[in-house]
């Protein structure tokens, strides 16, 4: 079944860990949001691990923080420094691996021994405005895309992905949107994280890529869940976003889907048992 959703004035940001909210907000808009239907009660995931790769990010701290809430979980925090990871409170329950996406396909699968499920928490940080396509693509691209082969090569099943909405908004007339051009004027990130996407689709493992809407650090109103390429503005709290990552490794329903997701302030969300067709 399908619903229609209002979303809040938005302010998109690409990137998976560091907001870029100061870049002025963005035209609200009204988008059909389709509620996916579909049966969310967890499998069986004892015992094995999850890797969470971007662990030292704002949302990849939260994804740990929530996997290590739910018994019979080992989870592994990849971080390129053990010692900015020893600072983050969230982490202390989490195993800490080395992850340094800079690093060979061969070293990346070291890491990666062992693991079930990754959750793909990559982002540049737009740190140096002369550097942004650089750092882009380095990360959001070309490392994510090791990541993904690694995990193939580590004997990985699952990966789950955050990504951004209108990351393929070129296919479907959003290229001059607001929401796409101050996105991509981030080093093209909606570009490079198109070519991740398409990437782990193609990979053969199981995969689920969450694509948020503008990131924020408050909590905001009910969870609303809409289909592949169908939102063009709106936010979401980084706290959420976790939410629905760690439901995905659970929900039968999430393996091989695309969902988007953003919070609303005047209505009722999409119940969790129907986050997934």
């Amino acid at each position: 079944s399908a619903a229609t959703g209002s979303m809040a004035r938005s302010n998109i940001v690409a990137d998976g860990s560091v907001s870029r909210r100061d870049f002025g907000g963005l035209v609200a808009g009204g988008v059909g949001s389709a509620l996916l239907l579909g049966d969310a009660s967890p499998v069986s995931a004892a015992g094995k691990p999850v890797f969470v790769a971007g662990a030292t990010g704002k949302t990849g701290r939260l994804v740990c923080q929530r996997l290590c809430a739910r018994s019979g979980l080992d989870v592994l925090a990849g971080v390129r420094s053990e010692k900015k990871a020893a600072d983050i409170p969230e982490l202390a329950c989490a195993s800490l691996r080395h992850l340094d996406v800079t690093e060979s396909v061969d070293d990346i699968a070291k890491s990666l021994a062992g693991v079930d499920c990754v959750v793909c928490a990559l982002g540049f940080a737009a740190s140096n405005p002369l550097k942004m396509s650089a750092d882009a693509h380095a990360v959001d691209n070309v490392g994510t895309c090791k990541l993904i082969d690694a995990s193939a090569k580590a004997g990985v099943k699952q990966m789950v992905m955050i990504s951004s909405i209108l990351t393929n908004g070129r296919a479907w007339g959003q290229e001059k949107s607001p929401g796409f051009v101050i996105t991509n004027a981030f080093g093209g990130v909606l570009d490079e994280k198109l070519v991740a996407e398409q990437h782990l689709r193609s990979s053969g493992l199981a995969y689920t890529i969450v694509r948020p809407a503008g990131l924020r650090d408050a909590t905001g109103g009910p969870i609303l869940v809409s289909g592949e390429d169908t939102l063009n503005s709106g936010e979401v709290s980084r706290a959420s976003v976790a939410d629905v990552c760690v439901e995905a490794i659970f929900a039968p329903g999430s393996k091989n889907k695309v969902i988007e997701i953003f919070e609303t302030d005047d209505g009722a969300g999409t119940a969790k048992e129907r986050w997934f067709a």
